[in-house]
């Protein structure tokens, strides 16, 4: 699967509120998802990393950039 691709879909699956950004709580469900057991002790920090404008929320493009980050 294509990088966009498997964004565009993760992007859909946890935008729960289908507002066009992840926030905090949706989040947390992403990162538990991506990184399982570890990922809840590093949400806060992870999401204040990429929250790259500081809305409290995460677009499209910052979540391209973490899963480049984090998974790739």
């Amino acid at each position: 699967m294509e990088l966009n691709q498997w964004v565009d879909e993760l992007f859909e699956i946890f935008d729960e509120d289908k507002d066009g950004v992840i926030n905090r709580s949706e989040f947390v469900e992403l990162i538990d998802c991506l990184l399982q057991e570890k990922g809840i002790r590093m949400c806060e920090t992870i999401f204040n990393r990429f929250d790259k404008n500081h809305d409290n929320s995460i677009s499209k493009d910052e979540l391209r950039e973490m899963v480049i980050d984090l998974a790739l």
